[in-house]
Parts: structure tokens; sequence; C-alpha cells
């Protein structure tokens, strides 16, 4: 009977085994810091967007002297919330939410953020529907004209595909309210997808506790109203 070499013969069962153990335990070794990284980078990336949404306000503000949040024309009353993606509001609260941290996802009247960057449309019309009107969208001619658009897309969410949210109710000039302590934010719920940082009239930068970011919220300051 012929004879296989060595060389030639194939895996025995017990080195498959010892090749399949080592295996399964470099990825248990290796799988929590790959899935630390894969996070890691998702904050960096939503740090980094917060900060790029809010150049293109600041250039919408430089344009059309006026933050993000009505115009003559705009829904009654003003705006509380403006929206990156209307679909993908986060709606639930952390275990150390701030006071009133629902209402990031909730309250009062939201518009859309692509009404001010993508189209020129912050009366109370939305999206590519009746833009650039005369006396109710922002001026298209003059010194304080609508230069957009000011980002390359419609929808905002951050890397877990979650909207973006300013609480536009607090900006200079918003008719909503008492506007005077509070800062407004462009904000992201973070990994968990649950909002920690307060949204109330009555907590400001000077109250104990404050109005600042909380927990994994993930957020960039838009304006502070003295």
């Amino acid at each position: 009977m012929k004879r296989i070499p060595m060389h030639k013969a194939g895996f025995t069962l017990i080195e498959v085994i010892v090749v399949v153990a080592v295996i399964a335990i470099l990825a248990a070794i290796l799988t929590p810091t790959i899935s630390r990284n894969i996070e890691d980078s998702k904050i960096s990336r939503t740090k980094n967007e917060v900060q790029v949404i809010a150049a293109a306000i600041a250039s919408l503000y430089k344009d059309v002297g006026g933050w993000p949040y009505t115009n003559a024309d705009g829904p009654s009353g003003g705006v509380d919330r403006v929206l990156g993606n209307s679909s993908t509001v986060p709606t639930a609260t952390g275990p150390n939410a701030g006071t009133q941290a629902a209402r990031w996802g909730t309250y009062g009247i939201p518009k859309s953020l692509a009404d001010y960057l993508y189209y020129n449309n912050p009366d109370d019309d939305s999206g590519a529907t009746n833009q650039n009107q005369s006396g109710q969208d922002y001026s298209t001619s003059g010194d304080y004209a609508w230069r957009g658009p000011y980002a390359d897309r419609e929808l905002f969410d951050d890397a877990w595909g979650r909207s973006y949210v300013i609480n536009a109710r607090y900006f200079p000039g918003n008719a909503r309210t008492n506007t005077a302590g509070h800062r407004v934010f462009i904000l992201s719920a973070g990994s968990n997808g649950l909002w920690s940082t307060s949204f109330s009239d009555g907590v400001t930068r000077l109250t104990s506790p404050d109005d600042g970011i909380r927990d994994d919220d993930i957020g960039h300051t838009l304006a502070i109203n003295p």
C-alpha cells in the first residue's frame, strides 16, 4: 500500500481544535478593544460634526443677521427646537438627567435645520417648497442676504444615526421666552441615545446645577445669553 508522505498529510483533528481554540481566544481578547475603538471613532466624529454644523450656523448668522429660529412669517410665536432629522430624534432621558431633559426630544414647536442651512425657508414652509419668498424668507440680495446652502445635505444625524437638536427656544431675539442666562447648544444624545442635559426655563448657566452639557451628551455652544 502506498504511504502518504508526512509533508502532504492534512491537519489532524487535534491540530484543528488547537487552531480554533487559539482563534477563539484571540477574538475574545481583541473584540472589546475593537468595539472600544469603533465607539471612540463615533464619539470623535460626532464631536467634529457639531463643530462643523456650528460653523455653518455662524456663517448663516453673519450673512442674514439672525439665528435659525424663525423669521417674520415663521411658525407662530417662534421655534423651540431645531432638528437635524425629525424622524430620528431621541425622546428618552438618562438615569442622571437634568431638569426637563426630555424636552430635547419632545418639546414645543420644532423646525428643520435644513430650512436654514440647506434651503432658504425659515418661514412657516419647509423643505424645497416656497423658498426665497420676499418678506417671508431671508432676503437673497443686499447686505443681509442668504448665501447658502451652508451644508451639503438635508439631514443631520450623529454617528449613531440620531438627530442633532438645537434648543432654539433660547436663541437671543426669540420671542418664546426670557432667554437671559441660557446657553444655546447643538446637541447629540451621545452613545446611549438618552438625553441628560437640562432643557428648562429655570436652569441657566447661572444656576446650580447649571445648564451645561451632562454625562455622555455631545454638543457645541452656539450662543450664550448675558
